[in-house]
C-alpha cells in the first residue's frame, strides 16, 4: 500500500511554521508497512492544490490532506476538495450539531465564521465530532482524508481512525501485520547502525520493514512484518526483537513502546519501592515526566527542586562545607542530595541531579553540559558523572533521560520484584 501526504498552508512554505503533521504521519504509518510516496507542501493557492491533489490521486493507495479547513478566507480546502472531486458545496448537519454542541459545552455560540466549517463536499463523511475533517472517495476507490492542519486536532484523527481503517485495509488483503519498536537510550544512531550490520539485510526480504531513526534524546527502532498468516508474522518479527535485544541488550530501555517514565513507574510498582526525587539543573523535569504517567502516586512520593545552595542545605541537609570544598555540581554534593532526599521522604530510593545547563556557567574545570546524579538505596549512593552536549533544553532533556534510565538500570539489576 502506497500513500501521499499533502501540508498546505502559506505559513508551511514561508518557514513561519514547521511541518510536523507529514512527519507524525508517516512515523504513524510506517510501522504498518505502509509506504509513503511523496510528502507535498503547497501554500493556500486554489490551483497549487489542485494540482498536488490530482497528482496524488493518480498514484495512490490512499492520500492524507493536512490544513486549510478553519475559518479564515485562506481556509479554502473543502472548496478546493469540491471542485477537484466534481462535488457541490453543502451545509453538513452533522458538522453544524457537532460545532454548536462543541461550543456549547464551553459557554460559547456558533459563530456565523464558526458555521463556515461545516460546508462540505457534498457526501463528505465526517471523521471527527470536535473539529474540522472529512473523508472523500477518490476516481479509484481510494480513500482521501482531509485533515486540520492543527498538530493535536490532525494527530487524534490519525490515531483514532486513519491508522485503524488502513490496518482494516491491509487485513481484507489478505496480510496480517506486526510491528514492534524497539527504544534505545545512551547509544548514537551510527552506533546502532553498526551493531545491527548484517540484520539489515533480513529487512529487505519482501513483507518486512526494520528501520531505525533519533526521536532526542532517543534512538527507535522499528520492524514490520507482513504476513499472509498472523502467527508467522509474530514469530519473524519477534525472532528480529530478540536479535535486536542481544546486540543493544544495555540501551534497550523497551521494546513495545513503552516510554522511559512508564517503564521506571512499571518497574518501582512492581517492586512495591517508592521514589523522592532531589532536582537541581534539571528544575523539575523529571518528576514531570514521572507524574505524566497515570497511577505514578502509587510509587512517586514527592519531588523538590533545590535550585540554590541555601535550598541544598535547607531542604535536604546537604553541608555547607561540602558545598564549599566541592560545589553544587560535583559528585559529594549529589551523593548528599541523594541521600538527604531519600532520609527527609523516607523512601525506598532517591534520585538526585546536579549541574551546568548554560549557557553560561561553565569553567575549564566543569564545563557547561556537566552533570552529576546520586542514587540512593539502603545506606549507599551510586554517584555518576555525564558530560551532554547542546543547548539549555537539550542539556535538561538528556539529564532527565539519563537520570530515569539510570534509575531503569538499577532496577533491573539489582532490585528483586516485591512479593506480597
Amino acid at each position: 500500500m502506497r500513500g501521499e501526504i499533502i501540508c498546505i498552508g502559506d505559513e508551511l512554505m514561508s518557514g513561519r511554521v514547521a511541518d510536523t503533521n507529514s512527519r507524525y504521519a508517516a512515523r504513524r504509518l510506517w510501522p504498518l508497512g505502509v509506504e509513503i510516496g511523496a510528502v507535498v507542501l503547497v501554500g493556500d493557492e486554489p490551483n497549487a492544490i489542485k494540482d498536488a491533489l490530482c497528482r496524488a490521486l493518480s498514484r495512490a493507495d490512499f492520500v492524507l490532506v493536512s490544513g486549510g479547513l478553519g475559518t479564515t478566507d485562506d481556509d479554502i480546502t473543502a472548496r478546493t476538495a469540491a471542485e477537484v472531486f466534481e462535488l457541490p458545496l453543502a451545509e453538513s448537519q452533522r458538522m453544524v450539531r457537532n460545532l454548536r454542541e462543541f461550543l456549547a459545552k464551553r459557554g460559547r455560540e456558533a459563530s456565523e465564521e464558526v458555521l463556515k466549517m461545516a460546508w462540505l463536499p457534498e457526501g463528505a463523511e465526517i471523521l471527527c465530532a470536535t473539529c474540522a475533517g472529512f473523508r472523500l472517495i477518490g476516481p479509484d476507490g481510494q480513500p482521501v482524508y482531509f485533515l486540520p492542519g492543527v498538530p493535536r486536532e490532525m494527530r487524534k484523527i490519525t490515531d483514532e481512525t486513519i491508522v485503524p481503517e488502513l490496518v482494516s485495509l491491509l487485513a481484507g488483503q489478505g496480510e496480517a501485520v506486526v510491528s514492534r519498536e524497539i527504544r534505545l537510550f545512551g547509544v548514537p544512531e551510527s552506533e546502532v547502525g553498526t551493531r545491527l550490520a548484517g540484520l539489515a539485510d533480513r529487512g529487505r526480504r519482501p513483507g518486512v520493514s526494520l528501520g531505525y531513526y533519533p526521536v532526542f534524546p532517543e534512538v527507535r527502532v522499528t520492524v514490520t512484518v507482513r504476513r499472509l498468516a498472523r502467527d508467522e508474522a509474530e514469530s519473524e518479527a519477534q525472532a528480529l526483537v530478540d536479535d535486536i535485544r542481544a546486540r543493544l541488550a544495555q540501551f534497550v530501555v523497551s521494546l513495545d513502546g513503552e516510554s522511559l517514565e512508564q517503564k521506571v513507574g512499571r518497574l518501582l510498582a512492581e517492586r512495591g519501592l517508592s521514589l523522592a526525587l532531589a532536582e537541581s539543573c534539571t528544575g523539575g523535569l523529571i518528576g514531570h515526566r514521572l507524574t505524566n504517567v497515570a497511577g505514578s502516586s502509587a510509587y512517586f512520593e514527592r519531588g523538590m527542586v533545590v535550585y540554590s545552595n541555601l535550598a541544598k542545605e535547607e531542604l535536604l541537609g546537604v553541608s555547607p562545607q561540602t558545598l564549599a570544598d566541592h560545589g553544587a555540581v560535583s559528585p559529594e554534593t549529589a551523593r548528599e542530595m541523594a541521600l538527604g532526599a531519600r532520609s527527609r521522604a523516607g523512601t525506598d530510593l532517591a534520585l538526585a541531579v546536579t549541574g551546568i545547563a548554560g549557557p553560561e556557567g561553565g569553567t575549564p574545570e566543569k564545563p557547561v553540559g556537566t552533570v552529576y546524579f546520586g542514587l540512593a538505596h539502603g545506606d549507599e549512593v551510586e554517584t555518576h558523572h555525564r558530560r551532554f552536549r547542546g543547548n539549555r533544553s537539550q542539556v535538561k532533556a538528556q539529564s532527565a533521560e539519563t537520570a530515569l534510565d539510570l534509575l531503569r538500570r538499577h532496577l533491573e539489576e539489582h532490585a528483586p520484584v516485591h512479593s506480597a
